[in-house]
């Protein structure tokens, strides 16, 4: 890369070290530039054997002793990746169709916890496994499950393993997997691009513990695991780029992020997660992982070409980035159906669809179906989701949200001479804070309160008085209302109205509420 950088003549450039089999350098450029690096890579010897333009992105591959460089020129963002990976295998990558003999499928496979595994059956009988889970015995069994179930006869054949980020409720799986059932499948090939386990220093989340579960699963640890587990079972290892395709049996994959886009400027590991575009019997899915398609600005760099039949929403719906750069990605896949890795009761009611970009998937896009990840669900493709699964889906969006309460609350009938009129209990079950907005009413408008906001921390109880230490009643810059200038009457009936950002309950030590709702 150095030789490059200097023919290049942009010594102060700088490549940015992936892992001990890759460097990555990006350059704010224009398509002149990306030509000619391209020439001055065949200059020094290297063989175009790849190059392609879809939308605005151009992608070429070069061979060259010992290695191969990747190069993805993005228009829209005038940004250029030069990825250069030493002992590279992509160009040996073969796995053809065989005889067509079943139907493709897509397997949500239910976790004990929210993960991801994905079992995706080819035509020809063979298996594209996504991620696995959690390093849990019950997941490593449904996977094995999965598989042979799938299987007319003889081993599970699984021609591409794909992880796609080192998190434990991801790649995990496959190490207890493969100590424990490796001789029940066939395994073609694995496909990764990970940071080195001990790059503690940029990714210091390696080594982040945690009291869950009683044993060590930190990426540190599971990264080095896997590594033993590719040497001892000999298993062919691919390190998947952005641009790079991959055919596999009658399936196409298309790497449109991976650590390359992330590197140069952030160290978040679900990031750097692959975003995958598979073509499969007539349709588009995208397979997200835990991608931020925001600090990927995958939006900007694909535009249409993202459109996809099925989408595998990122973060199980929790996000990741900032939520436009979601919601602009999303406006370009419009999926008609959607998995979320994640169970009902946290993607509908504690969790997924608080979150602004997963709110706006679920109820603004015309999304037809939205799968959760219990229980299990196998579809086959290519897939049309039924009409009544459109309206079950809008109903276990409207139930959900209103399993945490009311948006709007209401309470009549207090006096200013009660102390306890005053103290309400806001219940907040979501995993995201509230905020709350408090306005007071008395007979006389003029004497009305506005502008009083008050917190209610993620999944947390609070009582407060609506005039006391615990609320901001001074948070507007010019709030004429405020009960510090109006002062509170005495003795006086009064109403209050609580306005949340999110669905929670609010009550009363006295008095029930006399209004709520979404």
């Amino acid at each position: 890369m150095d030789e490059l950088i200097k023919a290049l003549d942009i010594s102060g450039a700088k490549a940015i070290k992936e892992n001990n089999n890759a460097t990555v350098l990006h350059i704010n450029t224009n398509k002149e530039e990306y030509v000619k690096t391209v020439t001055v890579l065949r200059e020094m010897g290297a063989v175009l054997r790849e190059e392609r333009t879809v939308a605005c992105h151009t992608f070429a591959a070069l061979s060259v002793e010992g290695g191969a460089y990747f190069l993805n020129y993005f228009e829209t963002t005038g940004e250029l990746y030069i990825t250069y990976e030493k002992d590279s295998r992509y160009f040996e990558f073969s796995s053809e169709c065989g005889k067509k003999v079943v139907t493709p499928e897509i397997t949500q496979i239910a976790l004990e916890d929210f993960g991801l595994s994905y079992v995706v059956r080819l035509s020809d009988g063979r298996f594209i496994v996504f991620d696995g889970g959690w390093d849990f015995e019950p997941d490593r069994e449904k996977l094995l499950n999965c598989l042979k179930k799938g299987t007319k006869e003889g081993k599970p054949t699984v021609a591409a393993w794909i992880l796609t980020h080192p998190h434990r409720d991801h790649f995990e799986c496959f190490v207890g997997f493969m100590e424990n059932y490796a001789d029940e499948i066939e395994l073609e090939s694995l496909l990764y691009t990970f940071p080195d386990a001990d790059d503690t220093e940029r990714y210091p989340h390696l080594l982040k513990d945690t009291d869950r579960v009683d044993f060590d699963s930190s990426a540190y640890t599971y990264i080095k695991k896997l590594e033993n587990i590719i040497k001892e079972h000999s298993i062919k290892v691919y390190s998947p780029h952005t641009g790079q395709k991959y055919t596999v049996g009658d399936a196409t994959l298309e790497i449109l992020s991976s650590m390359d886009d992330i590197m140069h400027h952030s160290h978040d590991i679900n990031a750097t997660s692959l975003v995958t575009r598979m073509e499969l019997a007539g349709q588009v899915i995208l397979w997200c992982a835990d991608a931020s398609l925001g600090k990927s600005a995958i939006a900007e760099k694909y535009g249409d070409y993202l459109k996809s039949d099925i989408l595998q929403v990122p973060h199980h719906g929790f996000g990741c980035g900032s939520a436009q750069g979601e919601i602009d990605a999303y406006n370009l896949i419009k999926p008609e159906t959607a998995f979320i890795p994640v169970a009902p009761y946290h993607g509908y009611t504690v969790f997924s669809i608080h979150k602004p970009s997963t709110r706006y998937l679920m109820t603004n896009l015309g999304v037809k179906e939205i799968i959760m990840g219990i229980p299990e669900r196998t579809i086959s493709l290519p897939y049309i989701p039924a009409e009544y699964r459109e309206r079950e889906t809008r109903d276990a969006v409207e139930q959900g949200i209103r399993n945490c309460g009311a948006t709007t609350w209401m309470f009549t009938g207090l006096n200013t001479s009660v102390c306890e009129d005053f103290v309400f209990t806001a219940l907040n079950t979501t995993i995201a804070p509230a905020t709350i907005l408090i306005e007071i009413f008395f007979e006389d408008a003029s004497k009305n309160i506005e502008h009083i906001k008050a917190t209610v921390t993620r999944k947390s109880v609070k009582t407060f008085s609506i005039i006391g230490e615990e609320i901001d009643s001074e948070w507007k810059y010019f709030n004429p209302a405020s009960f510090k200038k109006r002062g509170i009457p005495e003795n006086e009936s009064f109403a209050v109205r609580f306005m949340s950002d999110i669905p929670i309950v609010i009550s009363s030590k006295n008095h029930k509420a006399d209004y709520y709702s979404n």
